[in-house]
């Protein structure tokens, strides 16, 4: 269970997909905390620490972007993971804005497990996240 004792925030305005990826991260031994938005996500950090963020990035009120955004200046230290179905030129811009990774969906559970566990790890030890192995989700992109 590479996620014991990791606690991770999922901000997904779809509730098929939230549960999904609740499931997945918590067989995998992740504490999850799961929420509809960006604004949601940002009052959830105010009230404790996470090891990482899995967010939409299309979402109402306040979107993955946005929230990346506003994340980073708060909680610079917790690695963002974003999930789209958008393949422009998406994974540029986030780059600059700090996020971890870009996740495609609809995403692979193992794929989306190796990004995360990435994120986390490289954020434990201080450093960026190392490229992620591309076996079965070559549309990953790794920042």
């Amino acid at each position: 269970m590479e996620g014991y004792g990791k606690r991770v925030l999922i901000a997904e305005d779809e509730e098929s997909v939230r549960r999904l990826l609740a499931v997945v991260l918590e067989e995998a031994g992740y504490t999850v905390h799961a929420v509809e938005d960006g604004i949601e996500a940002l009052a959830e950090m105010k009230k404790r620490r996470f090891d990482a963020v899995v967010a939409d990035y299309r979402m109402p009120r306040l979107d993955g972007e946005q929230f990346l955004l506003l994340s980073r200046l708060m909680w610079p230290q917790t690695p963002t993971v974003l999930l789209s179905a958008e393949h422009t030129d998406l994974p540029v811009i986030l780059n600059m804005q700090g996020a971890c990774a870009l996740v495609p969906k609809p995403f692979d559970s193992q794929g989306l497990l190796q990004v995360l566990q990435s994120a986390v790890e490289a954020a434990c030890s201080g450093c960026s996240p190392s490229p992620i192995p591309s076996e079965g989700t070559n549309n990953t992109f790794s920042f």
